[in-house]
């Protein structure tokens, strides 16, 4: 038999996948999964009479030598996604690792380097001129996570059944998913509470466009539905144009790093904020607890949405590896990214390393994240709103925005609390904007002379696309640049991603109302976490 020796991180099983004298069965090596001495999976390559190799992740820290002979069946079960060892992220060995050359020079015939222009689109007809889109299906999804197809199960029963139900940031987790109607949302609801933005959808055509939706907007007809299908088309064209480019650009220098990053999430993170078990073991159940929030939530969306992957429509983006069997919207990485960073910084200690950042960067510590950003509103003709700590807000003209004052603040008349004005054209920049009380109105004005007036605006925690000057948020940034690199994410997965996990953190630790999260569990956690990093600063 073949015998393999390797060292996993985390704790998941590692799956290895070979061929021996036969179709990976025989006297030498072949598909198993190798049990160590440790709480991780080995991973290595064994020789008998044929020869095999293996390939193992997980999610735990060990080391452990093993070897496999047989035919080779594969184990499925539930798991799935960075931290909860699925190699490659729920990727079959089928589809594993494979080098590309990228020069993108032509042959020598001129032709080239890869298929780019031949893209499809996914919202064609049939020939009776019904609609006939290309989704994702259940025989599309990876055999173990097909169950995400089914009704929602909100005591996660499958979803459970590898995993230790002792662990603190499962019980989180099950008490998240016990409550499916304070986070699953349609695509409505989750741009009117701001979990989504409008660019994070435009490659969906609005349904309400369409005369045949239940509740279609007002002249909505074949026409404007034919309309809204060609704009979503010009949207995936431009995000599969920019992939094109990273693929030129970024994706061979990045490649070592996506691969780390394809199972090992996680470690980069903790490596990052510079912890570890042994050290910190409260913090590491909290980001344990990012992992398991973040893998119901986000697979819900995923089998809500459908998107098929980018290279599903344009195959010379030829991703290396996978893409993985799930749907592209929303991205797993960019979520989980973006929520353990936004758990993490609750700790006082790491905000102050790691928290958000102004200009000027004179050593002042990081602050924390706004569950709703501030923004300074002058007292002008017109008033001018401006984002405080985030860079951009990518609104658009035409936008609702909503106020609210800062405790024991008012805001400058005429604005009042909670009430809807739009966005005008006149004055909008990258992070400023003016407002008037109806679509397409004129600016208002709110007198002066005055200082500005601080306010919170009723958006997205990380609304926009733009840079987030906080060290943790840009590691979340960068693991989710990192799949759009590889080619199996677009850039409003990414985005979505990010907002969708900001909307959910706010529910679960800054909201009061009816509308919260509530997990007790994460509360725990996160004290026990918070006093492992004792600070003497505020």
């Amino acid at each position: 038999m073949g015998a393999g020796a390797g060292a996993g991180a985390g704790a998941g099983a590692g799956a290895g996948a070979g061929a021996g004298a036969g179709a990976g069965a025989g006297a030498g090596a072949g598909a198993g999964a190798g049990a160590g001495a440790g709480a991780g999976a080995g991973a290595g390559a064994g020789a008998g009479a044929g020869a095999g190799a293996g390939a193992g992740a997980g999610a735990g820290a060990g080391a452990g030598a093993g070897a496999g002979a047989g035919a080779g069946a594969a184990t499925y079960s539930a798991e799935a996604g960075p931290g909860t060892g699925r190699s490659f992220y729920a990727t079959p060995s089928d589809l594993g690792f494979r080098p590309w050359a990228l020069d993108f020079t032509p042959d020598d015939a001129g032709y080239a380097p890869f298929p780019f222009a031949e893209t499809i689109n996914p919202y064609q007809v049939d020939a009776s001129g019904n609609d006939a889109f290309l989704e994702w299906t259940t025989d599309d999804w990876d055999p173990a996570l097909r169950f995400w197809e089914l009704p929602y199960d909100p005591h996660l029963t499958q979803w459970l059944k590898p995993l230790d139900p002792s662990k603190p940031s499962i019980m989180a987790a099950r008490e998240f998913g016990g409550q499916p109607h304070q986070w699953q949302f349609g695509r409505d609801d989750l741009l009117g509470k701001n979990w989504l933005e409008n660019l994070d959808l435009a490659w969906q055509p609005d349904p309400h466009w369409n005369p045949q939706d239940p509740n279609p907007y007002a002249g909505a007809s074949a026409a404007t539905w034919a309309t809204a299908k060609d704009a979503a088309f010009a949207s995936i064209l431009s995000e599969i144009e920019q992939l094109q480019m990273l693929m030129q650009d970024d994706r061979d220098r990045y490649m070592a790093e996506i691969i780390e990053q394809a199972d090992g999430l996680a470690g980069y993170i903790t490596a990052f904020i510079d912890t570890s078990e042994s050290r910190r073991p409260w913090t590491m159940e909290l980001v344990n607890c990012g992992l398991a929030i973040g893998n119901i939530a986000y697979f819900h969306y995923k089998q809500h949405f459908k998107r098929v992957r980018a290279s599903t429509l344009c195959p010379g983006l030829a991703p290396p590896f996978g893409p993985p069997m799930h749907p592209s919207f929303t991205s797993g990485h960019s979520f989980l990214g973006h929520l353990i960073a936004l758990l993490l910084l609750e700790i006082p200690a790491l905000r102050q390393r790691y928290g958000m950042f102004s200009a000027p960067f004179d050593g002042t510590p990081g602050k924390a994240v706004d569950p709703y950003p501030v923004v300074t509103i002058t007292l002008d003709t017109p008033a001018v709103v401006t984002l405080s700590v985030l860079t951009t807000h990518g609104l658009s003209a035409g936008d609702p925005v909503k106020f609210q004052p800062l405790p024991g603040q008012g805001l400058p008349a005429p604005l009042a609390a909670g009430t809807t004005y739009y966005v005008v054209t006149a004055g909008l920049t990258a992070n400023s904007f003016e407002v008037a009380a109806t679509a397409n109105g004129a600016a208002i004005s709110t007198g002066g002379p005055g200082a500005p007036v601080r306010a919170l605006l009723l958006a997205n925690p990380l609304m926009g696309r733009g840079e987030l000057t906080s060290p943790l948020l840009w590691l979340g940034e960068r693991i989710a640049k990192n799949r759009e690199r590889l080619g199996v994410h677009y850039a409003s997965d990414s985005s979505g991603s990010r907002h969708i996990a900001a909307g959910i953190w706010r529910a679960l630790l800054h909201d009061r109302t009816k509308t919260r999260i509530h997990c007790p569990t994460l509360r725990t956690v996160l004290a026990h976490a918070t006093a492992e990093w004792p600070t003497k600063w505020p």
